[in-house]
């Protein structure tokens, strides 16, 4: 597979209730009252953010930042969507991010669901769809995931997608004003490549 190609920014993938595809202006709206809605859900597993992110010129600049992403090859960040009605609706954001070829040709996964719509599956299948998206379409050999041990939704979402827990990261990540541990969990190529047959 050729490395560093172009991603064309339509790209969609879709699994049995769940989507992900890259974001559009047209999200800028519903991904906002998203992000007010789970402000204080979200807030114990983020970094620290200023008022001003929860405004639409605050989530203006997120989308322009992942545009950018996605231009350079540097992460490519997705809005998650839920396909059972009869309208998908935006519910959360996937981002691979920090990709590196070459030789590593190693990123990372990072997401969240809205909590309404929590516990539906829809995380797994966003996770197990980006997964898809690293090794299928961008050629990745690694794909990484960290977790804080306390939070246990994400800690099962990775164990339903088969990633392999590889230790513990201390003080891996500035959380809510406070350096937080974090559990890494990877998946390979070959470990993928084992899953689908």
């Amino acid at each position: 597979m050729p490395f560093n190609r172009p991603i064309s920014p339509r790209l969609r993938l879709d699994g049995e209730r769940t989507a992900i595809r890259p974001f559009a202006a047209r999200d800028l709206d519903d991904l906002l009252a998203l992000r007010q809605a789970n402000r204080a859900f979200l807030e114990p597993y983020e970094s620290t953010r200023d008022a001003r992110f929860f405004t639409a010129e605050g989530q203006s600049r997120e989308l322009r930042l992942d545009r950018e992403a996605w231009t350079t090859g540097q992460g490519y960040g997705f809005a998650i969507l839920d396909t059972t009605g009869e309208v998908d609706r935006l519910i959360g954001r996937i981002a691979v991010a920090n990709v590196v070829l070459g030789s590593w040709r190693n990123a990372t996964i990072g997401y969240w669901v809205d909590e309404a719509s929590g516990s539906r599956g829809h995380a797994t299948e966003a996770v197990q769809l980006a997964l898809r998206f690293c090794f299928e379409e961008l050629g990745l050999h690694r794909v990484q995931a960290a977790v804080m041990p306390h939070n246990e939704r994400s800690l099962r979402v990775v164990g339903k997608c088969g990633l392999r827990q590889e230790g513990v990261a201390l003080g891996y990540l500035e959380i809510n004003g406070r350096w937080e541990d974090h559990v890494i969990f990877a998946m390979t190529l070959e470990e993928w490549r084992a899953r689908q047959s």
